[in-house]
């Protein structure tokens, strides 16, 4: 492969959503779907790409480290898997793209950034649909082998506020993309906290996770915000809501928030009790 892409992933990934139902009534749905990007990319702008880099920082300034027995398998997953749970499976491996690269792990990095990128889209009939900005091979190599150097950082966050102007002025007016962002967030959301919390359980809760968890209820709580720019519209306040969804991560948001990151072995096993379960449900392998 000469060009990796990297576009969605560097969006969700470290993002770690609940919708407050809307009382307005319904609205022009491109006018929806225009405020719903604006808020996107207010909350999700240029400052995003520091910030990812700062929270894969975080995890290990916890000492936490890259397990590869936390991502999902690269292989069987998606062939049986229907269009909601593609864009979920989307957002996860765009998870582990991300957590792999910034930890250096350029070869695992590789087989889930082509799910992201080809594999899935593909699946969906969506690759038409989806031009972003590249890595090269030597930019992809220089970042995973010093993650930390500020000028691959810099890189790094070039790429991200790129595809995030793409990503947001798509969504504007294409209600498909804008339903596969946010499946693909909540996705991602799930396979972050899925990850933090293991970790967490493995080296051993306490203040050291404080800053870590403390970021991720900052991420539920502006993503919160992003949801309710479309509770203008029913249709999309339907398909950015999912019912189903409020059970799981209300609970994980409140708790990050009341106990202010500082959560001991039986909160976080609390989160698990919440996040497994969905997690399972979209990574059981195809027959």
């Amino acid at each position: 492969m000469k060009l990796c892409k990297t576009w969605l992933f560097m969006m969700v990934a470290g993002l770690c959503l609940c919708l407050v139902p809307g009382t307005a009534p319904a609205a022009d749905r491109a006018q929806v779907l225009k405020q719903g990007a604006e808020k996107l990319k207010a909350l999700f702008g240029e400052s995003e790409g520091k910030a990812l880099m700062q929270n894969v920082d975080l995890f290990k300034q916890a000492g936490l480290s890259y397990q590869p027995s936390l991502v999902l398998p690269v292989e069987g997953l998606i062939g049986c898997k229907d269009k909601e749970q593609l864009r979920i499976l989307l957002g996860m491996y765009a998870f582990d793209a991300n957590y792999a690269l910034l930890f250096g792990k350029k070869q695992e990095f590789g087989a889930a950034n082509t799910l992201v990128v080809k594999s899935i889209p593909e699946r969906l009939n969506m690759g038409g649909k989806l031009k972003f900005k590249t890595f090269t091979q030597d930019e992809i190599k220089k970042i995973a082998d010093n993650p930390n150097d500020p000028a691959n950082r810099d890189l790094y966050i070039k790429y991200v506020i790129a595809n995030f102007h793409d990503l947001f002025q798509t969504a504007e007016s294409d209600q498909e993309i804008m339903a596969m962002m946010v499946d693909a967030l909540y996705g991602s959301i799930v396979q972050c906290l899925y990850v933090s919390s293991r970790l967490a359980l493995a080296a051993g809760t306490g203040e050291k996770l404080v800053d870590l968890f403390n970021d991720q209820a900052k991420r539920l709580d502006k993503f919160q915000q992003v949801l309710e720019a479309y509770a203008g519209d029913p249709e999309l306040a339907g398909l950015v809501e999912r019912p189903e969804r409020q059970p799981v991560i209300r609970p994980v948001f409140e708790l990050l928030k009341a106990k202010k990151g500082n959560l001991s072995e039986a909160y976080v096993k609390k989160i698990l009790s919440s996040i497994e379960p969905e997690r399972n449900k979209v990574v059981e392998k195809c027959d």
